[in-house]
This record gives C-alpha cells, structure tokens and sequence, in this order.
C-alpha cells in the first residue's frame, strides 16, 4: 500500500509507555486456554480456541471465505503507536487438519496502515483504511495478494482513528455495504457518483466503485452493517461515553438518526424513545433505536442465516467490547417497523481483557469470533500490541456439515446450490456465476424461489431484478404476492428502478390500493420519496393520510417521503379533519412553517379538554421544534379548564424541554453547547417576549397552592432568577406547606436569586429551629460563609457552632473561610480545634496542605508531584469509599469540575459512571496520568482565534452563523463565523497531564479503587 505521512507519536512513545506497566501480572492477561474457561455459553454450544498469538495480535476484522477459512485484518500498531512507514498486516487462517485449530497463517498483504475491515469477495478483496478503500487481487488463488492494491475509492474520514471507514459486507442485491463513523466523509465514485455526510453514515455502492448511495446518516460511529437476505438492515452504534445510549438500529432508508456530537435534550420518563436522548430519538424526524443497550463500544456484527443454531437464525448477532459480550438481537415486525430486545450469548466472568470485536458466519454455520483482547478499548487507552485471539462457536456433541460445494462454480446448478449458503463470500460467488448466466438463470432462478425456504427465495428474487428481462418481470409479478413480505420485498427491489415507467405504473397502482399491508406501504412511500412532482405528492399524500396509528417508524416515513415538500403535504393532511385523523400523528414531522404549525396548534386547542386525544396532543406538541408550540404549552399549564392531568403534563414538557440542554433552551436564553444545533433547525421567535411567557406562566402556577411544587421545578430547571422575590416568599411564608419551602429553598440555593442571602439570613433568627437549620446549610451551600459568621465565631454556643462547622468543612471554600478566622483569632479554641481535626483529612489536598501547619511536617503526607509513577500507585490497595471522596470533593484532583458520576458531576468530560467496566485498572490509569495519548473524537480540543486577535481554547462546534467554543471553565464564548480567521485542532487533551501531581499516592489509589467499582448505573427509579 502507498505509504502516506503520519505526524502521530513513534514507537519509542510506545516503549515509554509500556515500561510504565512493568510486567503482565500487573495486566493480568490469561492464557488462551484460561481465557476461554472464563468465558460463558450459551447452553447446548461450545466455543472453542481458533486461533491466537504469536500467530495473530489484535484481529480488529473478520470475514470468512467460501473454504472456511478466517481472514484477519490485524492490528498490532495503531494510534499513537502507528508506524509510518505503515506496518499492519491481512492474514488467511487455515485448519488444514480438521481438528478445529488454525495450524496455518499465510500473510495475504502486508504494509497497511490500520485496516479495520476485510471483505471477501471471489478473487478481490475489499479493505478501507479511511481515507482510501483498496482493492487486492489474488487471482491465482495462492492466498498472496498478486501486487499493490489499487486505490478504488477516497475521502473517507477518520485517518489513524476508529471514527472513519469500517468493514464492508455483501448484500444481497450484490452490491457492498460500509458503515462509516462521524469522522465524515465526501467520495466521488468511479462514475461522478457522489456521497457526502459530516458525521456517521450507511453507504452502498456497487463493487466497482459506482452508483454510490448514502442508505442513512447520522450515526456516530456504526462499526459494521448487517443485511438479511430481505435487504433488511441492522446496525450498532456507538454512545458517547458514559451516556449509556449504545443502540441497535434498524435501518429505514433515508432516515436520519439523530445523531449530534454532544448529548441533546432529555425528555421527561416514560417518553417513548426517551431512552435514547442522546440520540434524540424521541424527536420526531430523527428515527429511533429498536434496542438500547446501555453503555458500551459496540463493535462487529452479522446476519445470522445459518441452521447450526435454530434459535439464532435470521437474528442480528454482535459483539460489544466495552461490557466484553457478544450478544443476539431478535427482532419482529412490528407494524411499518421492527421491535427488538437482546440476548447475551457470551461473555467473560473475570477476564478484563476479552474484547470481541468481530462475529462472522461460516459455511457450515457454525459462528467466528474476533477478540482484540486488551486492558482498554480501541485506541482510547490501547496497552497490549502482542496478544490476540479468534473462538469458534459450535453446537455442542453435533458434526456440522455444509450442504454445497465451496465455489467458484462451474454449473448453474452448483451455483444455484450455493446461494442457500449462509456465509456470504459463498453467496457471492453463488451470485456472480447465476449472473454470467443471464437468461438461462431465470428458470433455475424461479425453480429455486418456488421450492425453497424464505431466505433463498429473497436471494433468488434480487438476482432475477438484476439479470432483467424475463427476472424482472418475474419480480413486478410478485407485487401481488400472498405473502407479505414477498410483496414488501418486490417493492423495495423494485423501487431503485426510479426511471422505470413501467416500474412507476405498477407501484402507483399499488399505492392506491386499500388493501396494503404496512411493510409495502412503507416501501412505497420511500419510492416515492424519490420520485419528483405532483403525482408522486399526491400518491405520498394518500398513503400518509392511512397512517397507522401509533406507529412511530410509519410515521418516520412519511417525514422521510414528503422531505423537501412537508408544508405543502401539511395543507392537505390538515385539511382532512377529525380529531383522529392522522393529522395530529404527522404535525411534529410536516409542521415547518408558520401557517402549518399554527393549523396544528388550532386544532389542539379546539380538541375537548379531559380526553386521551388531548393528552396525546400534549405530548406530540412537546416534541416540535418551534417558539409557537412552546407557548402553546404555557397556555396549556395555565389554562383554567384544563384537567389536573393535562396541566402537569404541560409544566413537565416545559421543565424539560426548558432546561439548559432542552429542547426548547435556545428560544428561552442562551442554549447550552452541547444543543447548539438547534438554534439553527427551527424558528426561535423573540427570545425575550417567549422567556417572558415562560416566567409569566411559572409566576402564575407558583400562585396556586396545587401547582407550587410543579412550578418550583420548573424555576430551578430552566433558572428563571426572575422569579426570586415569589420563590422567597414561599421561603418565608408562615402558610408555605413545609415540603414547599424545603424545595423553595433548594430553588434559592440553585437559581441565587438577588436578596437571597439577606432573606436567609433573617431566617438564622427563626423561632423554628428546624428552619434556622435548613436556612444555615442553604447559605452554607451558596458560599454565604459571612451571613453564618455569627454562628462559629467567638461566644457562639459550641453546640451550634459545630453544626455548621460540619457543614463548612466540607466543602473547600467554607473550609477556607473557616481557616481565615481561626488566623484571624476569630474563632474560639474548641471550634478551631473541631475544625484542624476535620480539615487535615479533607479529600481536597489543597485544604490539607493550608491546615498543614497545624500538623508537625514529619507526620505530613507527600504528594505525588511531577514524577509520579503509575507502579507506586497500582501496588496500594486503595479505599473506594474515601475514593469517592476525593472524586467528588478534592479541588487538587478536580475530578468532579470536568466528569459526572451517576449524574453527579459536570460533563466537560466523557461520563463515568460505568468506566470501570470499560477499561482494565492499569489502563484506567493510563488515562488518567497521560490524557493526551489518545484522546476520544468528541474531546479533541481546537484553537480558535479571531480577526480582532483574540484565540480561544475549548470544545468547537460551529454552524453558518456562530462559533461556540465550550471552555475549561465550562463556559462558552459565542464568536460570530464571520470573525473567526481560523480553527486548529490541538494535539493536547483538555485534561491536564498531571492533574494528579498536589494528591498522595495513596490519594491516587483510593480514587483508582472508587472508579474500578464504576460498573452499572443505578437502576432507573
């Protein structure tokens, strides 16, 4: 492969870094053999050892040929450890005596530089190293690539990261499949075919780099695609760490997925899809999941059409590294849709180490595994370059045998054969021979969909639509199948002919059918999404008005059918009438402009309070992404006759769609960063008068004794500081409910509101002791150190004293002012001495340091400094408990200022609720003492500076119009696009590379010990 520049850090780095971790026992990799007796099965299969180092490290990518024998996209020097020249390497691995081992590896091609993709297909094979895609040959069949490969395709994103290309697939309609990472990408294909994307996206195209198709975008970093035999596709994708949103799609074509860099708006529970806000599924026009698996790194996965496991077949089966399983998802249909759950199939008990990246069929059935094995995932903390493993999984006491020939074939009849295969390289084969065939397939080709089982008869029927003629005809024909997914399937083969008039005649007939089942509906709506002029908005316009209710991803297609003319199907859907029309089911998707949203609105409005109707109107009104619907949502909160019901649900939208990461943010203030977007997608009126409705509104609610603690929430959520004087009037109030005024003063504490301290302050001289204390720790927790001065300094009664002594000591600041007047002679010696005893062991070692001189400097604890060592650190056994401590409270650690822990924390940084569970300790803190050797995409850091001079650093995110640079202080600085000279992305992570220098070792060990316990959120309540 032509080599290419590489400025990342050499192997000598490399070097460094693994003489940091000494030895192995202190990674405590397996052996091969004790690795898979950690390994869990499921009942009635076994897994056995394949393949394993020295003869392969780091298998990122699988495939299997018509031989059986397992192709290996191996890794072993990658991100910072990356070789230029490039050095990794494709190998073929053989068991050439039966005994279930590899016991042959021939090297196919060396010199690559990261393939994390291998696709077999006949004499070619297919490899994408973002940003190329090659093709080698091997036409003499010797497993040796017969010379350079030749560059087929460029413009991948993604170069040394694992955010790029991915591995190709087969399909069935004899085309290639690519799931492609939200490093972007622009490719022009071999004919001026051209596709383009700036995050995630599935693509497909034809073998010889022509006719290329984004099938749906905005994933952030799909590993790998899997297509049935239907042409039904399925993918995984990634979260962003820590956001436990790791998701199985079903791909709808043409769907857009949701994804945005950072986390989007949270929607209230039980939102259906709400579960994957992070992907903003619940929105309408962004397709959902159909399972959410929680946190991970989602990484190879297939189609399983095999009959070695019953249970297995037709069922998309992956492999996920972070949580180390492999799993199964079995979907249904369900409407226009699918619905799926998950099965765990294998994963580790006690191996921190196994990471399956790659799952493959082979033809016998039986299953291939790829494990990465490493102490972390990927590049983000990649530690272990010279080990390296692939399981078979078999069913157990059970001889599999293939019913074909391995290819390629000579006879049509050996071909015909093939195609029942279930590992695709033989289907491919199958395929190419029934193809040159021509004419003389189709009757074999007809035979073999009237005699065989489902998944060949959906094989057969592709390739008769691509042989023509005869095939062709033979496909139209089956529009009119008993079966639906006959039907469904002819459709969606059908409706890639766009220029077919024929073709065209057929489906608008169909269209207009009543009797058409939802999976060929939702086919012919994505036909005519493509399909331009008036007849084809009015065949859209006839399916979409026999929506099925309830059905979101029905409803997904219609938005993806009427995309580019949404107000003008809008006009007519409204025009239909009734409260049941599906009407009130498309407004979220068509309602972009004004007259439409403002028709959708009415029709809520005019709808009879106190019936499901108009909840259900409340929720979809939540979900549109326009200034109107929120302040329909106002007068809903504080509409007189509105039920009880109907209100709250109107406060709850607000609450959280006002929030700063909200929906609605950008149309009441400022929008946090991470939702930037959205003050670009949809109309945000005045700012001013649509906050001043929102305050109006909460006023009016915290005026009513039933709505007070709704409103409350709504105030702190959305920080309506306007709201201060109502919000200290509850505070003080001798008739607030006690609950109240405990939450008003949680509000206080929040929103800061101008005249709280003094307010609180008043209440130190409370009758009601209960008050004066809860009015104490409220000022307390605002840093209003000097309104609580009286109670600690000299003359104040001890009791009290070491009450809020307590509660100043443990924060750093009350700590601080505490030290101020013990210096200052202040304080009396009981008090001062309560305070030395609690502040020398405070988490936070910068308050430990200033009360050192209470402590003689023998008996003080040393820091780490600037030459920590990561060994002095891992051979202490560490305290989670005072961990969590130091995590949370530590300002020399500072921990908590950039992550979030169960929902604890800022989220500058990635989450780290589960990090103990992705990454091996030794990794783990790696991470920690060396940040900027792999940083995650999202987190890369840029340099921004400005036509006036100025230079910002910080988290970018941009769009036409402004610049939003989110800091290390978590503020963002908007800088208009127009005064921006330039964007230069920066080689350093965001996290300081000694952030643990002021710490103690053992500091450092129990804040290790606290993170490894990180392994599962807490259950949802």
């Amino acid at each position: 492969m032509p080599r290419r520049p590489f400025f990342a850090r050499r192997a000598s780095l490399l070097s460094l870094a693994l003489a940091i971790f000494v030895a192995p026992p202190a990674w405590a990799q397996k052996s091969p053999e004790d690795e898979l007796k950690s390994l869990t099965v499921p009942e009635g299969a076994e897994l056995s050892l394949f393949a394993f180092e020295p003869m392969i490290t780091n298998p990122t990518a699988i495939d299997i040929d018509t031989r059986g024998r397992v192709w290996v996209a191996e890794i072993q020097w990658y991100r910072r450890a990356a070789k230029n020249p490039p050095a990794d390497k494709i190998k073929v691995l053989e068991d050439t005596d039966g005994d279930g081992r590899a016991d042959k590896a021939t090297v196919f091609a060396e010199d690559l530089f990261a393939p994390m993709s291998i696709c077999v297909a006949g004499d070619k094979v297919y490899v994408a190293t973002s940003p190329d895609l090659w093709v080698y040959e091997d036409k003499n069949g010797d497993l040796k690539a017969d010379g350079p490969p030749k560059k087929l395709l460029t413009g991948f994103g993604g170069f040394n990261h694992d955010h790029g290309a991915h591995s190709l697939v087969l399909g069935p309609d004899h085309k290639w499949w690519m799931a492609h990472g939200d490093a972007g990408y622009k490719v022009t294909g071999v004919d001026g075919s051209q596709i383009e994307f700036p995050a995630g996206g599935m693509i497909r195209g034809e073998l010889d780099g022509t006719k290329l198709e984004n099938v749906a975008t905005n994933f952030r970093n799909p590993y790998e695609i899997a297509v049935s035999s239907f042409g039904e596709a399925f993918c995984s994708d990634n979260d962003n760490d820590g956001n436990f949103s790791v998701r199985i799609c079903w791909i709808l074509e043409g769907g857009n997925y949701g994804w945005y860099k950072r986390p989007g708006p949270k929607f209230p529970p039980g939102t259906p899809y709400g579960e994957t806000w992070h992907f903003r599924g619940a929105i309408p026009g962004f397709v959902p999941s159909t399972v959410v698996t929680g946190f991970g790194s989602p990484c190879g996965m297939c189609y399983y059409e095999g009959d070695a496991f019953p249970k297995l077949k037709n069922t998309p089966l992956h492999c996920d590294a972070g949580p180390r399983e492999v799993r199964a998802y079995p979907h249904e249909k369900a409407g226009a849709g699918f619905k799926g759950s998950q099965v765990k199939l294998i994963t580790s008990k006690d191996d921190n180490y196994f990471r399956p990246d790659d799952i493959c069929t082979a033809p016998d059935g039986s299953l291939y595994i790829a494990d990465w094995y490493d102490g972390g995932v990927g590049g983000h903390a990649y530690n272990n370059p010279d080990q390296g493993r692939i399981f078979r999984l078999a069913p157990k006491d059970k001889q599999l045998k293939r019913r074909e020939k391995p290819g390629p074939y000579e006879s049509l009849d050996d071909a015909t054969v093939g195609l029942h295969s279930p590992n695709l390289a033989t289907q491919f084969l199958a395929r190419e021979r029934l193809l040159a065939g021509g004419g003389e397939s189709v009757p074999k080709l007809i035979h073999q969909f009237e005699n065989s089982d489902e998944n060949t008869k959906a094989r057969s029927l592709w390739l008769l639509d691509r042989i023509g003629d005869e095939g062709r005809k033979f496909v139209i024909r089956q529009l009119n199948a008993s079966d639906p997914a006959i039907e469904a399937l002819a459709v969606r083969i059908l409706r890639r002919h766009q220029d077919d008039r024929e073709i065209e005649a057929e489906l608008t007939k169909l269209a207009e059918s009543e009797l058409t089942e939802h999976e060929t509906w939702r086919e012919l709506l994505l036909y005519f999404a493509k399909r331009p002029g008036p007849e084809a908005e009015e065949a859209i316009l006839r399916l979409a008005v026999r929506l099925p209710k309830g059905d979101r991803y029905a409803a997904e297609a219609v938005a993806i059918a009427a995309r580019g003319r949404q107000d003008a199907i809008a006009k007519k859907v409204l025009a239909a009438g009734g409260a049941d029309n599906a009407k009130f089911e498309l407004m979220p998707y068509l309602a972009t402009a004004d007259e439409t949203l403002q028709g959708y609105v009415a029709a809520f409005a005019l709808s009879s309070p106190g019936n499901n109707v108009r909840l259900s109107l409340i929720d979809k009104l939540g979900l549109v992404l326009h200034s109107k619907a929120m302040r329909g949502m106002t007068a809903v909160a504080t509409e007189p006759g509105a039920t009880a019901d109907e209100r709250r649900r109107a406060i709850e939208w607000l609450t959280f769609n006002c929030a700063p990461a909200g929906l609605w943010s950008g149309l009441v203030g400022e929008a946090d960063a991470s939702v930037s977007a959205w003050t670009t997608q949809y109309e945000t009126g005045d700012k001013a008068a649509n906050r001043e409705k929102l305050v109006a509104c909460a006023k009016q609610l915290l005026g009513e004794a039933d709505y007070q603690a709704d409103a409350l929430k709504l105030a702190a959520t959305a920080g309506l500081t306007e709201l201060g004087p109502e919000v200290l009037a509850l505070v003080s109030g001798r008739d607030t409910a006690a609950t109240v005024r405990d939450q008003a003063l949680a509000v206080v504490v929040q929103t800061r509101p101008t005249g709280a301290g003094e307010a609180l302050a008043k209440l130190l001289k409370s009758d009601d002791a209960a008050l004066r204390n809860k009015a104490a720790s409220a000022l307390v927790e605002m840093a209003q150190f000097t309104s609580v001065k009286s109670l600690v300094t000299k003359g104040a009664e001890f009791k009290n004293a070491s009450a809020t002594v307590e509660r100043m000591v443990q924060t750093t600041g009350g700590a601080l002012a505490l030290l101020k007047w013990i210096d200052a002679k202040e304080v009396d010696d009981a008090v001062a001495k309560l305070v030395v005893a609690k502040a020398i062991n405070h988490p936070d070692a910068n308050v430990r340091i200033l009360f050192e001189k209470f402590v003689p400097e023998n008996e003080r604890p040393q820091r780490l400094g600037s030459a920590m060592k990561a060994a002095d650190i891992l051979k202490l056994t560490g305290d989670e408990k005072r961990g969590e401590q130091i995590f949370h409270q530590s300002s020399a650690a500072n921990c908590k200022n950039c992550h979030a822990v169960r929902g604890f924390g800022k989220k500058l940084g990635p989450d780290l609720t589960t990090i103990g569970k992705k990454y091996e300790k030794a990794a783990l803190l790696e991470t920690i003492m060396e940040p900027s050797k792999a940083i995650s995409h999202e987190y890369v850091t840029s340099i921004v500076e400005t036509d006036e001079g100025l230079a910002y650093t910080g988290f970018v995110e941009k769009n036409e119009k402004v610049v939003l640079i989110r800091t290390a202080e978590d503020k963002t600085i908007r800088v208009p696009a127009k005064n921006v000279e330039s964007i230069t992305p920066s080689p350093k992570s965001m996290m300081p590379e000694l952030v643990l220098k002021e710490v103690t070792a053992q500091d450092a060990a129990d804040l290790l010990a606290y993170l490894m316990t990180l392994k599962e959120p807490l259950p949802a309540k």
